[in-house]
């Protein structure tokens, strides 16, 4: 019986079903390529799809050797966006304005700086741009494709059957030179996302509970009114929801089985704050930002996430470091100095790709300068000198309070800054001769909590204080001993 790790198996209703997800049921999963039975071997050490012993005796299936599953883990790790732009298709969005109107628009990519040579003027190359446009209300011109801008933005007329975006320019462009095309607006099309920017899904889109919905409608149901929103739009009708228990059997009728069961994972960019989770709106941030990205899997998982450059081959596939099942685990980069820098959170063995779209701007419209609590992480300490922060993710980590340091000045000198809610694990560690120790550990949510048994801590010995960000890092500080 073979043993190779095929990724994924198809359940009865077609689902793509990771192997870290997978029931131990018989004749229940069958391959994705050749349609016949898997078995689920799971074990504690290792987990794996393999083809049901004797069903290769009669047919081939690409899945039986290592480089068929080889390649089926290499292509998986292509995004949606990736594939998408490949095929010139432009990604096709629909958003409530400020005004509470809908509006029809698409995106397309933008120039990357590595695209251009460095003996090239991209202002120069950019000239040689010529645009072709139908149903787009109005054409983008050529230095909408600069790479100081994030992505070009179409305004679509939304009774056009169809449209095309013809882009013809120098081959150092190729990147965005061809013809993008997308469909009008169908009768049973879903957009999923946020009100202000939801994209048309497909077939193999996931959605997860607190998304809005949009589904065009020539005929809007009337029996759910009390949970969605009616909007007239062009010559058909825009019913929105929010994806939810209440509206899974809507969503289930109307979504061709579209469900917030096969979600899989959360990616959150934690740092800055005030981003939105669900959207892949690209973020706007100053240059060299820290970035914080909170990637939380299901409950009952502990799947490995990879952080996969787009395109694919532009880096290294990063591998996130795992912390158990259920347990968010973190990716740390940052803003480019120059130019966009997209990546996808991938969940392997899975087609599930989230967007992380990082872009400079001095002029953010998303982080508040006024609030510096949102752009940083650690821990805030004062000794009689000055006050610094101590950081998991980047500047000093560790500091060592000087001696004969009143231990009681903590209760005001000693401050978590960063997101909300997030779990802490605190280890004091004491001197041989202490009465308490040698560890003392304690789970929190905030540090203020237990602030006063820290001082308890260093009055009875304790010489080091250690704050781990679950998952993120680590800071620590050192109280003198015995020279008090």
């Amino acid at each position: 019986m073979s043993k190779l790790s095929i990724p994924f198996g198809l359940d009865p209703e077609g689902t793509k079903t990771p192997i870290e997800e997978a029931q131990g049921k018989s004749d229940y999963y069958r391959c994705p390529e050749c349609g016949e039975f898997l078995t689920p071997r799971i074990g504690t050490q290792r987990q794996y799809f393999a083809h049901k012993q004797g069903v290769l005796e009669d047919i081939s299936c690409s899945l039986s050797s290592d480089e068929g599953v080889e390649k089926m883990i290499e292509d998986l790790r292509t995004s949606d966006i990736e594939e998408g732009e490949r095929e010139r298709s432009i990604r096709t969005y629909l958003g409530q304005r400020y005004d509470g109107g809908i509006e029809l628009f698409g995106i397309v990519p933008s120039l990357d700086w590595d695209q251009i040579q460095e003996d090239e003027d991209v202002d120069t190359l950019l000239e040689k741009v010529e645009t072709e446009t139908t149903g787009i209300a109005h054409p983008p011109v050529p230095s909408n494709f600069h790479p100081s801008e994030a992505e070009v933005t179409l305004d679509l007329d939304p009774t056009a059957d169809s449209y095309e975006l013809q882009i013809s320019g120098p081959d150092t462009l190729g990147s965005i030179t061809g013809t993008w095309t997308t469909s009008g607006l169908q009768h049973g099309d879903l957009f999923v996302g946020d009100e202000t920017r939801a994209q048309r899904y497909n077939s193999d889109h996931q959605v997860r509970k607190d998304m809005w919905v949009y589904l065009v409608s020539k005929n809007p149901p009337k029996s759910e009114v009390s949970f969605v929103d009616v909007y007239d739009f062009a010559d058909v009708s825009l019913v929105g929801f929010r994806a939810s228990e209440k509206t899974e059997p809507f969503l289930d009728r109307y979504g061709g089985g579209l469900s917030t069961e096969n979600y899989g994972f959360d990616a959150d960019v934690v740092l800055p704050a005030h981003t939105n989770p669900t959207v892949e709106a690209p973020l706007y941030a100053p240059p060299e930002e820290p970035v914080l990205v909170g990637v939380t899997p299901s409950e009952e998982v502990d799947p490995i996430f990879e952080v996969v450059s787009i395109p694919k081959d532009a880096n290294e596939t990063v591998e996130i470091d795992r912390t158990g099942a259920g347990n968010p685990r973190y990716y740390t980069t940052e803003v480019p100095s120059d130019g966009s820098r997209r990546v996808s959170i991938h969940q392997r063995n899975s087609d599930r790709h989230r967007l992380i779209h990082l872009h400079p701007s001095e002029e953010s419209t998303i982080i508040d300068a006024t609030e510096p609590e949102s752009r940083r992480i650690g821990i805030e300490i004062q000794d009689e000198e000055n006050r610094e922060l101590l950081s998991p993710i980047e500047g000093p980590s560790s500091k060592r309070m000087p001696v004969g340091f009143n231990p009681h000045l903590l209760h005001t000198n000693l401050e978590y800054v960063g997101p909300e809610d997030l779990e802490l694990e605190v280890i004091a560690t004491f001197a041989e001769a202490a009465s308490f120790g040698p560890t003392i550990s304690r789970d929190v949510t905030a540090i203020s909590d237990i602030i006063s048994e820290v001082v308890h801590w260093v009055e009875s010995g304790c010489n080091e204080l250690e704050i781990r960000f679950n998952g993120i890092g680590t800071i620590s500080i050192c109280f003198p001993q015995g020279e008090q």
